[in-house]
């Protein structure tokens, strides 16, 4: 079954306005200290970042959230919700990079563990 994750605008705008924010060079990251139990991730391509094109910011969307299944077991906090903005053209930019690329941000953040 899939994590519940973000759905309603409210909750997008309240963790821009409310939570933290740090950008790598593919991804910016946006997160929410909350009561709530749980990890609760949110995924956003726009046209203007992502692409045109349908199918290119559904492949952003998906990128991200393989990306965020992959690092989900290291996040050290778990009243979270975490919104990833995609800043990469999906057609040219590989899982490794931007896994990569959302590692480090994460890091940078003190959200995961540097394994």
């Amino acid at each position: 079954m899939a994590p519940a994750g973000l759905r309603k605008n409210a909750q997008f705008r309240r963790v821009y306005t409310e939570g933290h924010r740090t950008a790598g060079e593919r991804i910016i990251v946006y997160w929410l200290r909350t009561g709530d139990s749980g990890i609760h991730p949110g995924f956003v391509a726009s046209k203007k970042k992502a692409g045109s094109k349908a199918h290119q910011r559904n492949r952003a969307k998906r990128l991200m959230r393989e990306a965020f299944r992959t690092v989900r077991d290291r996040i050290t906090e778990k009243d979270l919700w975490i919104v990833f903005i995609a800043s990469f053209d999906a057609e040219r930019t590989s899982f490794g990079q931007l896994l990569e690329d959302v590692e480090r941000s994460l890091t940078r953040a003190g959200l995961i563990t540097g394994d």
